[in-house]
């Protein structure tokens, strides 16, 4: 049985200063006698070995999912789900045939989902860079992308998350509800939400995940009221797996279904979980909430709470009006003029 072929790596030859790269029969020289410089030689070595050859951009988009797993990023799990529709439109080509015209077909094969178009648009860019810098391709082509489109600024009122959570009959689904409407997490977080995460004896819920990636997307602790936690604390004695949210046994990984069916007769069809988050900052902004406390309770960035800050509490600008009212003494000086007796 022959022996298992070693890796290439960096050896000494009896007799000679500077390193060598042996890879199986062949032998190279570093040109260099420093050891961390041999070591670059090598890796610069291997990635060229390991280039591949006239890459279309399936097997780059291959790449980039690998070194997305490798670094352990926390987009890799989502990643695929922008490359199906890349590999169908761009995949069997190589980059270096991408003209704009057959990216402008892209747009307008997937017109119909603007927010997706994006994201495939951006992972296509990042992935043709990265071709560019490992040297697997000489030149990245230029990708348009669309401008993103304003922010969808749709609410539920009190009134309707009622009426939701009334139309809510699965458990499941009335403990999402619960927590949605109590912290304004996301979906994510509230599905990811262990037993282990919350403390009745305090009231508190901790969304950050031990198990995941810190990403742009914020997670905290946050406290709840006591009727929360008298909730939480029924639900918990049927619980029968470590979620907080489960069903039949397990946990979930999306609430859509249950949610569309409940939308639908609390009259509310156009609602998504996704509404909820900015539903909850509305709430509080209309109560008066400042800006960084709702920022910290929901963990979102400031500037997002300021957005719908501004739409349904602009009470907080009123002293800024008045103060610039009184500049041009306005008083009376719009009022018609007196007709003169004759």
């Amino acid at each position: 049985m022959s022996r298992p072929r070693k890796p290439a790596r960096i050896v000494r030859i009896p007799g000679k200063e500077n390193w060598y790269v042996r890879d199986g029969r062949e032998v190279y020289s570093t040109a260099t006698s420093d050891e961390g410089a041999a070591q670059c030689f090598l890796s610069e070595y291997l990635a060229a070995k390991n280039a591949p050859k006239s890459p279309t951009v399936s097997a780059l988009l291959d790449l980039r999912l690998d070194d997305l797993k490798a670094s352990g990023k926390a987009r890799a799990p989502q990643t695929p789900t922008f490359h199906n529709q890349l590999k169908i439109h761009f995949g069997p080509i190589r980059p270096e045939r991408i003209t704009p015209q057959f990216v402008k077909d892209y747009w307008q094969k997937r017109k119909s989902v603007p927010a997706a178009l994006i994201e495939e648009l951006y992972e296509l860019r990042t992935t043709l860079r990265m071709a560019l810098n490992c040297g697997w391709i000489d030149k990245a082509p230029h990708i348009a992308i669309p401008a993103k489109r304003p922010p969808r600024e749709r609410f539920l009122t009190r009134d309707q998350a009622r009426a939701l959570f009334n139309a809510a009959k699965p458990m499941h689904l009335r403990l999402y509800l619960l927590i949605a409407m109590t912290t304004g997490a996301r979906k994510g977080a509230i599905l990811g939400l262990t037993w282990g995460r919350v403390d009745l004896t305090h009231g508190r819920l901790d969304f950050t995940d031990p198990d995941l990636a810190i990403t742009k997307k914020r997670r905290t602790v946050v406290p709840v009221s006591g009727d929360v936690i008298a909730a939480l604390s029924v639900a918990l004695e049927y619980a029968q797996t470590g979620f907080v949210v489960e069903y039949m046994g397990k946990p979930l990984t999306n609430i859509r279904r249950s949610f569309s069916e409940a939308a639908d007769k609390a009259g509310i069809p156009w609602a998504t979980p996704h509404y909820l988050k900015h539903s909850v900052i509305s709430w509080l902004a209309e109560d008066g909430y400042s800006v960084d406390k709702i920022a910290d309770l929901t963990a979102t960035h400031p500037n997002t709470v300021r957005r719908i800050y501004r739409k349904f509490s602009p009470d907080y600008l009123e002293d800024v009006a008045e103060t610039l009212g009184k500049t041009l003494s306005l008083a009376n000086q719009f009022a018609k003029p007196a007709k003169q007796a004759g």
